[in-house]
């Protein structure tokens, strides 16, 4: 009964349970006792591919985080841009005289149109770079070290904000560190204590988008086969319909 309790205990009320009991931990998705054990060998085994030529769930996790700061980028900077477009050509546009109302309006959807575009290529590449740089060294050292802590994310951010401001020189440089160390280590900071009080860790909710990721690709090759049997029976069938119907035709006949 006192084992069972002290097992069901949060770790993050009592620090002297903070270890937990090893079958608390799915053993299948475990490195083997002859896989990666140095940080070294650990981050080589990230950036390599495995004998299906598939990238690591790591680099995935890396690849999808990039692709959604990109979504956000060009969600969040089309629709500011377009929203500026709108007000900038009512507000210049008063006296301006059209044929008729559709043609203002047309004039009015293209120009919206162009600033949406504008914006979303501004801040997509902007982002997702700024994302994929962020979650590449926070996930390379995470993998080096063999857990997630505080950190990743205060380095990650630090480093970010550092390399995004490089091009204005050294003292945009340590504005842009400093600023990505203190919000990176707030995000850590929110993101540590939810994986404390649920009690996942970091690499699980990895396996589970590659998981996610394996499946989804499972059902699409299951699909294209499915499809594919289809049309190959249909095909067959009226090739046997034909053959009924006209009879079988020697190649030396033809």
């Amino acid at each position: 009964m006192i084992r069972t309790v002290i097992r069901l205990s949060p770790s993050f009320v009592l620090p002297i349970f903070r270890e937990r009991n090893e079958n608390d931990y799915d053993v299948l998705n475990r490195p083997l006792p002859g896989g990666p054990q140095t940080g070294w060998d650990r981050v080589k085994a990230m950036y390599k591919k495995n004998e299906f030529d598939e990238v690591s769930p790591e680099l995935h996790t890396v690849v999808q985080s990039t692709l959604c700061g990109a979504f956000v980028g060009v969600c969040f900077g089309g629709f500011v841009s377009s929203r500026e477009a709108y007000l900038y050509f009512i507000e210049n546009n008063q006296a301006t005289a059209y044929k008729t109302v559709g043609d203002a309006k047309k004039k009015l959807q293209d120009y919206v149109t162009i600033g949406f575009a504008k914006g979303a290529y501004k801040w997509g590449w902007k982002l997702s770079i700024f994302t994929g740089m962020f979650s590449l060294i926070a996930t390379t050292i995470s993998a080096y070290r063999g857990d997630t802590t505080l950190i990743e994310y205060t380095t990650a951010g630090a480093l970010t904000g550092a390399l995004y401001k490089a091009n204005l020189g050294l003292t945009a440089m340590i504005v842009g560190g400093s600023l990505g160390a203190v919000l990176s280590t707030i995000g850590g900071l929110l993101i540590i204590g939810i994986l404390k009080i649920t009690g996942v860790r970091m690499s699980d909710i990895r396996q589970a988008l590659y998981k996610i990721k394996e499946s989804r690709t499972d059902h699409y090759n299951q699909a294209i086969e499915k499809s594919s049997k289809i049309k190959h029976d249909d095909l067959t069938r009226h090739h046997d319909t034909i053959v009924q119907e006209q009879g079988e035709v020697k190649i030396e006949e033809v």
